[in-house]
């Protein structure tokens, strides 16, 4: 019977552990890895580790670990304590690893995936290592371990066993694993990782409606409301009930709309009434694309902003709509209902003209109606409210 030995040293160990792991350090978990097992010395129970139980506390055990490639004989020389446990590792390199990640040997065993171990855990002097408190942890401690391993291929595994015992330390453990549930079984791992994804997907999607509710003003926005691109969140956290009213408007009465916010706009910035604007009203009117040079928004801005200037200019942002004493709460650099910020009219009115010509008529009221409602600035209340007189069907 061939045997290499590939460990034999001192082993430092605390609270009373050492493990062998895979080539990423797994770290494994005491109850995990001994759940379902008749042993309590050596946790297989979690594939790719092995939890080995020592009787000192702390210090330095002496370890040997063997390869056979077959059956070694039965342990004698005075081994107390005898398991056996399969062990399939989830790894091509295998090591020792000490508690908390203070050192780790490589043990130069490569396994080939899918063909496991049959490995043997021996012990002597248990008992004596755990009455050996407060000795000096560089002195190697009355215990001492031999872990054999031996190839079985592609074999079915047997489970573990305990085929010697003699210690009171052994015996408090392996009582320790036979308290455990079993784990689960590998259709139960499947079923509760399926069940895991699905709560994951439902509350991704839960957070989803929620953010998409908050964006629209507080409820989610009707498959119509989904499909309109553009910028037409500001409207509908300003005045929810208005934009599901004009969305359920038919398209002649949203093109309506658009065009009387965009002239509204306009007149309330008192830009309306320029003489170069009358084809664009014609052309508004007729539902008809906007004559040229006015179908570029940049030719439009320098119609109005010759010098080329910068205004000062913000998004106006909504945080709520039900405030007992102030039903419009929102924001333009700050409450503009007690700031004192005062809007450009001129820089908040422009984009309702092309945002009119939109393509989609329910776009194009709303945009437009967002934008004649920044150009009120503070008294968008009094806006809305012309709105809701003027078109009473949306009301």
């Amino acid at each position: 019977m061939l045997r290499r030995t590939l460990f034999q040293d001192p082993m430092p160990v605390a609270y009373g552990q050492f493990y062998v792991t895979g080539d990423d350090d797994d770290f494994l978990d005491l109850t995990e890895s001994f759940a379902g097992q008749s042993n309590g010395l050596c946790g297989a129970a979690v594939q790719g580790g092995l939890f080995l139980i020592t009787g000192t506390h702390s210090g330095h055990v002496q370890l040997t670990v063997e390869l056979h490639d077959g059956q070694p004989p039965e342990a004698t020389g005075g081994w107390e304590e005898v398991v056996e446990v399969p062990f399939l590792p989830a790894s091509t390199m295998i090591h020792l690893q000490a508690w908390g990640g203070e050192g780790w040997w490589d043990l130069h065993l490569e396994s080939n995936p899918g063909n496991g171990f049959r490995v043997r855990y021996c012990a002597s002097g248990m008992d004596r290592g755990r009455e050996q408190v407060g000795a000096d942890l560089d002195e190697l401690a009355q215990d001492e371990y031999l872990l054999q391993l031996w190839p079985i291929g592609d074999q079915v595994p047997r489970p573990d066993a305990v085929l010697r015992q003699a210690s009171s330390h052994a015996a408090y453990w392996h009582g320790y694993a036979h308290s455990l549930p079993a784990p689960p079984t590998p259709e139960q791992r499947a079923e509760a990782e399926r069940l895991a994804l699905l709560e994951r997907e439902r509350r991704t999607e839960e957070l989803r409606l929620r953010d998409e509710a908050r964006r629209w003003g507080g409820r989610p926005p009707s498959e119509r409301l989904r499909q309109v691109v553009g910028n037409v969140f500001g409207i509908a956290n300003l005045d929810r009930d208005l934009v599901d009213g004009v969305a359920e408007a038919d398209p002649r009465t949203q093109r309506r709309i658009a065009r009387w916010a965009a002239r509204h706009a306009f007149t309330h910035a008192g830009i309306a009434d320029r003489d170069w604007l009358a084809p664009v009203w014609e052309a508004l009117d007729r539902d008809e694309p906007l004559p040229a040079p006015f179908d570029d928004p940049d030719e439009l801005w320098r119609r109005f902003r010759p010098s080329g200037e910068e205004v000062y200019y913000e998004s106006f942002a909504v945080f709520s709509q039900g405030g007992a004493t102030d039903p419009f709460a929102h924001i333009f650099g700050g409450d503009v209902l007690g700031s004192g910020v005062e809007v450009d009219p001129v820089s908040m009115a422009v984009p309702a003209l092309t945002a009119a010509t939109a393509p989609d008529p329910l776009q194009a009221a709303l945009e437009a109606l967002w934008a004649a409602a920044t150009a009120y600035g503070r008294d968008v209340p009094a806006f809305l409210a012309t709105v809701r007189r003027e078109f009473p069907e949306v009301a």
